[in-house]
């Protein structure tokens, strides 16, 4: 495998990054990223039956 080549950078440099990624990690403590909403049940009858039919709500068309 090859060894990967050290990065050169400026002391200015290298501590503007370090700020960087603790901004985003603290980003991340305070605006965790929303859940996604949880899944409807599909309208079915008890027992596995399937819905008539008929349309619970016609669409609108556009």
């Amino acid at each position: 495998m090859v060894e990967p080549t050290p990065l050169r950078l400026s002391p200015e440099r290298l501590e503007h990054l370090q700020r960087l990624a603790d901004a985003s990690r603290l980003r991340t403590v305070l605006y965790p990223s929303p859940k996604p909403p949880p899944r409807r049940r599909s309208r079915q009858y008890p027992a596995g039956r399937p819905n008539p039919w008929q349309v619970a709500r016609p669409r609108r068309q556009r």
